[in-house]
């Protein structure tokens, strides 16, 4: 449950609204006593066909009457031990001695206490009939109902508001830190794991937090108002009722960590379930071309029978914690039960014969009657309390998985204080890069490169040669495992890498684009671009070709990842963005491979001025890209098998050769 704290923590930022909730949990736990309470007038006074005055004349000629019995009894004592044959004789005396004296202290207080504060309050203020007594009685119950429920309804608001406002922040802070986490680690968490905490397990930290500032709070001081009340008539009785406490302690305890097992799998259920639903309709024409759908539906069945087997048993664990509570309390108020009727019923005060003392005078079947109503009265909250352990059971398993994932520190770390980044004006430089994407098998060898400013380099190879790895690298996605890399002579892992990626703009094969408008997403690349800006990044993207086609333009809404527009258009679209950015380093990575040849040619006319006052990588597989380049780069292996300009590169490099047929 520590983790689930850390949530309590933050939440406390709210402090007024808290403050709010436990007053209200106060008022309804006081309030829930009161309403306990007139079963007493009703019972004593309205049933035996009494008044309060009556009741308090009743009240007080009956404890005189005790306490002359008493002092008979006492002076009774006294000459018994006088009289007593020995010193046991007399011991034994001396302790009901002591019994009947208490006894009396307590009946002469009780009555004084009658005499002078409930009597002038009862002769001013109570009815003089039974039935008034009774519609005054009924009056107290609906106006405590009215507050009760008034009360109610704030704690309930207030719990909310601190939760949901709480769970906002976490859900905006763990976003934040989502977008820090490096490359790596979030390959190795994977979307579905992402989705699953923000959403999923978030609904189980606003769930957790409501019940822990609702119930957990409003419920223990309902049936602490309850207990304190019954310990009033008898405390020992009391204590006696509590007397399993312990054992459904420990009941529950075992449950509620089972349910967190149950609970953590039901996670990473829900996990496999959005993994699917992503996989499936992100790739749903891959699923139709290959008639998959039925294999499909096994997959989402098969996950969907896991959340919901974890769901069962979750369910099963919660539903016998009120059995567990329900049997104990029933043994508890069965034994408290059994303990005062015999007291009741044999006009004792002691139990086990002169060992224990239950209370100093005789209780009186009222008093019995109300003692058992404010147990049952105290078990309602308890039974209330089994709602509870699941609850925060699922909230602290969830904050327990979001702190495990987010709170660690990235491995692309910020340097405090970073180095200052300087606008890219002299070269790129990779010194001995190895870099592994896993233990003992390097994707980069080794590996070193300059490419001045200005330049544009083409980097070609097979696939798996490490191409794309280079420009994640530069970008700072990941870090290199050895070696350095070095833009103008500063080490990028010296500077805080948004200052890096701020010079750079970089269009990729797969172009992803954001639901919204064409023109949003060109905007995209640079927020404060002017309407002319984009609209010339549009021209040198051609994007008029198609745009002008649609009826809204470039108002265009393009769906979700831009499915209304062809691939070709979609990367057009990023390569508009691309150049709005007006980037230092342009990264080209396979970034005309969907476009037609014809309109390939006229982007490469455009991008050729675009490219020429800044440094430029373009990732290759097609012949037309490398009439841009002014050097290659043949890469094989993870190392650089070949260095030259295109012409070069054509006429003696072997790898070049193979990649790049001079009849492409």
């Amino acid at each position: 449950m520590k983790p689930f704290f850390h949530a309590v923590w933050l939440s406390l930022r709210y402090k007024w609204s808290i403050a709010g909730a436990v007053i209200c949990a106060i008022m309804i736990s006081l309030l829930w006593s009161m309403s306990i309470t007139t079963i007493y007038p009703i019972v004593v006074v309205v049933l035996q066909d009494e008044t309060a005055v009556t009741w308090v004349e009743g009240e007080i000629r009956s404890g005189h009457e005790s306490i002359a019995e008493l002092n008979s009894e006492v002076a009774r004592l006294e000459r018994s031990i006088d009289n007593a044959a020995d010193a046991n004789e007399a011991s034994r005396y001396a302790l009901k001695l002591n019994i009947k004296q208490d006894g009396l202290k307590s009946q002469i207080k009780r009555v004084s206490y009658f005499e002078a504060t409930v009597k002038p309050l009862i002769d001013r203020y109570a009815p003089e009939t039974a039935f008034g007594t009774l519609s005054w009685a009924i009056g107290f119950l609906l106006v405590v109902s009215i507050l009760k429920g008034f009360f109610l309804v704030a704690s309930s608001w207030l719990t909310a508001r601190v939760a949901s406002k709480t769970v906002m922040d976490m859900r905006r802070t763990y976003y934040r830190k989502a977008l820090e986490l490096d490359q790596k680690k979030i390959d190795g968490i994977g979307t579905s794991n992402i989705i699953t905490h923000l959403a999923h397990n978030m609904m189980m930290v606003n769930g957790g937090l409501m019940m822990f500032y609702g119930k957990c709070v409003r419920e223990p001081l309902k049936m602490i108002t309850c207990l304190v009340c019954a310990a009033w008539i008898s405390l020992p009785l009391l204590l006696i009722s509590l007397v399993m406490v312990p054992a459904g302690t420990l009941l529950v305890n075992l449950v509620s960590r089972r349910m967190k097992n149950s609970t953590q799998s039901e996670m990473k259920g829900m996990s496999s379930v959005f993994q699917s639903l992503i996989e499936t309709f992100s790739g749903v024409k891959t699923v139709r071309i290959f008639n998959r759908e039925r294999t499909e539906r096994r997959r989402f069945k098969a996950c969907a029978d896991l959340l919901c087997n974890m769901s069962l048993r979750i369910s099963l664990y919660d539903s016998l914690l009120r059995p567990i509570t329900e049997v104990l309390g029933i043994i508890s108020i069965s034994i408290a039960l059994l303990a005062g009727a015999w007291l009741v019923l044999n006009n004792q005060t002691h139990l086990f014969g002169d060992w224990l003392r239950i209370t100093d005078t005789p209780l009186k079947p009222n008093e019995l009657i109300l003692f058992y109503a404010l147990l049952a009265g105290a078990s309602d909250p308890v039974r209330k309390m089994t709602e509870v352990v699941n609850v925060l059971v699922r909230g602290g398993a969830a904050c327990d998985n979001l702190f495990r994932t987010y709170d660690i520190p990235p491995r692309i770390s910020y340097p405090r204080p970073p180095t200052p980044m300087p606008e890219h004006k002299q070269s790129i430089e990779f010194q001995d890069i190895v870099f592994c994407y896993k233990p003992r098998q390097p994707v980069l060898r080794k590996l070193s490169l300059t490419i001045p400013y200005r330049q544009t380099v083409a980097i070609v190879g097979g696939n798996g040669s490490g191409k794309t790895t280079l420009v994640n690298l530069l970008a700072r996605f990941y870090d290199p495992n050895r070696g350095a890399i070095k833009v103008d002579g500063v080490d990028l892992k010296e500077v805080n890498p948004r200052k890096i990626r701020r010079q750079i703009a970089w269009v990729t094969q797969d172009s992803h684009l954001f639901q919204g408008t064409i023109w949003e997403n060109i905007a995209y690349g640079r927020r404060n671009a002017t309407d002319e800006e984009i609209l010339a990044a549009a021209k040198i993207a051609r994007l008029s070709d198609f745009v002008d086609k649609f009826e809204d333009g470039y108002q265009t809404i393009m769906g979700d990842d831009g499915n209304q527009l062809s691939a070709g258009q979609r990367q057009r679209v990023a390569m508009a963005r691309a150049i709005v950015a007006d980037p230092n380093i342009f990264i080209l990575d396979e970034a005309t491979s969907q476009i037609d040849g014809q309109t390939e040619t006229l982007i490469h006319a455009d991008l050729a001025e675009f490219i020429k006052s800044r440094t430029t990588i373009i990732i290759t597989h097609r012949r037309s890209s490398l009439d841009l380049a002014d050097r290659v780069i043949v890469m094989q292996d993870g190392r650089i098998a070949h260095d030259s300009s295109v012409a070069e590169a054509d006429a003696e490099s072997l790898q070049f050769q193979h990649l790049f047929s001079k009849s492409a």
